[in-house]
């Protein structure tokens, strides 16, 4: 695909911005991914908590569509606090329909006990990502990066991270192919790192 075919541009929380983000994360995101199950009314309101605490939101769009986006900052953790506090009964209602993840949640809070918590070094993180890939769209996830890393060094900020599951090999090739570098691992996560002066 021939890169100016696709348009980088900046997001705000408008309806239309919010439908869009809601149709691409159902379309790509498979049910291993806690969110991909909430309803639309729900996704909704976890992205426009999630824009609204973000410094960094960009979409990636191939002729009007929008094939892809970037979230990142820094406490976005903060964010889904607030999301998951303001949802609750919701939220318990999608976890007591998908036992699975119930038991996750409730490991991921022993977890806390028998392990060391243990933070990044970098506060900027890359939150979410996302992206079509087929015949007619391909390098979306690599131009979306590219632009959020320009605006770091253009903002001063020469490191940042991400953390990913275990299970997702896709993923976690292709943050190591655009330079990542593991930095630590939990029970669930592998947390990268980049330093952009090494670029």
């Amino acid at each position: 695909m021939i890169q100016n075919e696709i348009k980088i541009l900046q997001l705000n929380n408008d309806e239309n911005t919010l439908a869009q983000f809601v149709r691409l994360h159902k379309l790509l995101f498979d049910k291993e991914h806690f969110t991909a199950l909430f309803n639309e009314q729900l996704l909704e309101k976890y992205f426009t908590e999630l824009l609204s605490k973000s410094s960094y939101k960009i979409a990636a769009y191939h002729n009007e569509e929008m094939v892809g986006y970037l979230i990142a900052g820094e406490n976005l953790d903060n964010a889904l606090k607030k999301f998951s506090k303001e949802n609750f009964i919701k939220i318990l209602l999608v976890l007591l329909l998908n036992p699975r993840f119930l038991f996750e949640k409730i490991s991921d809070a022993l977890s806390k006990f028998f392990y060391q918590r243990r933070k990044s070094s970098a506060p900027m993180r890359l939150f979410l990502i996302a992206s079509k890939h087929n015949e007619n769209i391909k390098g979306v996830g690599k131009l979306l990066v590219e632009s959020f890393e320009n605006y770091l060094i253009e903002h001063n900020v020469n490191t940042y991270g991400l953390s990913v599951r275990k299970h997702n090999k896709t993923a976690i090739g292709f943050y190591k192919k655009i330079g990542l570098k593991e930095e630590f691992r939990n029970h669930k996560s592998i947390f990268f790192i980049k330093k952009l002066s090494e670029r």
